[in-house]
């Protein structure tokens, strides 16, 4: 939009010309990657699948926007790094925005702040669980898809980590936790992977700041191992999760589900002492080769308030620690995975480590999609921030999906989401509308123009 009563910005830079800048360049916009989140959404149908999850309770002789409309552009904006509802004050206005919710320039500005809060806020508890289901349906219908790819039903591993998140003012559910000395929220974030394959984020449940670990995870885990067994009853599922979560009451609802489970074990007297021979075997091992060798071994466990032993899986290695000073570093882990079935304690152990890789969808969900963004009042209101911002992610884990088909040799097939927003989607676009068709015009000297095409064929669908 012409800024013509604003005077010119003059740049005082070397060169034989003056660099002269103004606002006056028309519908341009600097987030050409609204197109290609808009072509994710719409193999997903997500946003429209969540709209039809919530009951609408306006007027409809009043109502300007429609909820997949809303929806599409809070998802949207999210995904491309405008996670306050403000910033749709401005970027309302935005023209490729405007094309990839269904409207054009000529349309008009899409919804502003005020309507977007009050779609957050008029959320109820009934919505909150019927969104869910629609982000359980979008992994179950992954494992349909990856079954009918390779002919056979996936090895479906569970992944479930706590995060803190701290929040500011009077947000209900909001309390100090001494641990990490804030006041501050502590969702529970669960993902699945396929095969051992990418982790895609199944959902996060808010938890006040105080909940402990396993609060909330025995609900996630039945409604979704539940609707994994309604699809395939012999479906082979792993539960995996650090100490917090290796305790009885997890444990039995895991044997109650028929699932198998792999959980990190606190450490205790009586567990150093059953392995006493495995943590010796390691201090040998350290003086003999001078550096630090993993010892593994293994030992049936339980605990007064357990129905029956445990297999308990023990690591160990000397580590240097304070000062230098070797010192003995044993792990535990307790699971169910059997010796017969191939599982040695060194591959329980890896198995476990490998949970650190969905540690890194939650740096993503924070960092670069904050994630951790609870700023509404009510606790339902936060609730449905979190679904958002799922959405947000689930659209940016179906483009590194189509990176990782079209460019598997190069860093793109493991690019996170900050990197594919910042170096891929943040792209300058000039938009011209005519009579026919809205032209969207981007920068000669894209450097990722080869792959913009290609993640264009890979997201379009196959013509019918």
């Amino acid at each position: 939009m012409s800024r013509g009563s604003d005077p010119p910005l003059t740049f005082p830079l070397p060169g034989v010309k003056p660099v002269v800048a103004d606002f006056d360049g028309g519908d341009l916009s600097s987030d050409a990657g609204f197109l290609p989140l808009a072509l994710a959404d719409q193999q997903l149908q997500l946003t429209t699948r969540l709209a039809g999850a919530i009951a609408d309770r306006r007027d409809p002789r009043k109502v300007a926007f429609p909820l997949a409309l809303l929806l599409q552009e809070r998802v949207y904006l999210i995904a491309q790094g405008y996670a306050d509802a403000l910033d749709a004050q401005a970027l309302r206005h935005d023209p490729v925005l405007q094309l990839a919710v269904g409207r054009t320039p000529a349309d008009g500005a899409l919804a502003g702040q005020s309507t977007l809060s009050r779609l957050e806020n008029a959320i109820s508890g009934s919505d909150l669980a019927r969104l869910g289901q629609v982000l359980l349906d979008v992994f179950l219908e992954r494992c349909q898809a990856h079954a009918a790819r390779t002919g056979q039903r996936p090895c479906v591993i569970l992944d479930l980590d706590p995060f803190v998140d701290p929040a500011h003012g009077a947000q209900q559910g909001v309390l100090f936790n001494g641990h990490y000395d804030t006041q501050c929220y502590l969702p529970l974030y669960l993902c699945g992977s396929l095969d051992g394959g990418r982790q895609y984020v199944l959902g996060v449940l808010l938890r006040d700041g105080r909940a402990g670990a396993t609060h909330g995870a025995r609900f996630l885990l039945t409604r979704v191992i539940q609707a994994l067994r309604a699809w395939a009853p012999d479906l082979e599922i792993l539960v995996r999760g650090d100490s917090a979560f290796g305790v009885p009451k997890l444990l039995r609802r895991c044997r109650q589900l028929q699932v198998f489970y792999c959980f990190g074990k606190a450490q205790n007297a009586r567990l150093h002492a059953l392995s006493e021979s495995v943590q010796l075997r390691a201090a040998v091992v350290y003086n003999v080769q001078r550096r630090a060798v993993p010892v593994y071994g293994e030992f049936e466990y339980a605990a007064e308030s357990w129905q029956h032993p445990e297999r308990v899986i023990c690591k160990t290695e000397v580590t240097t620690g304070a000062g230098g000073v070797p010192k003995l570093n044993p792990r535990f882990i307790v699971t169910n995975l059997g010796e017969e079935d191939g599982w040695s304690p060194a591959a329980v152990h890896g198995c476990y480590c490998e949970r650190g890789d969905p540690e890194n969808r939650i740096k993503e969900f924070k960092r670069d999609l904050e994630g951790d963004r609870l700023s509404c009042h009510t606790w339902t209101a936060n609730q449905f921030r979190l679904i958002l911002h799922v959405a947000a992610y689930l659209l940016y884990q179906v483009l590194q999906d189509a990176l990782a088909e079209v460019a598997p040799a190069t860093a793109w097939a493991q690019a996170q989401v900050g990197t594919v927003r910042a170096k891929l989607l943040k792209v300058a676009a000039r938009v011209i509308e005519r009579c026919r068709v809205v032209r969207v015009h981007l920068p000669c000297r894209c450097p990722w123009a080869t792959l913009w095409r290609q993640l264009w064929v890979a997201l379009c669908p196959a013509p019918s």
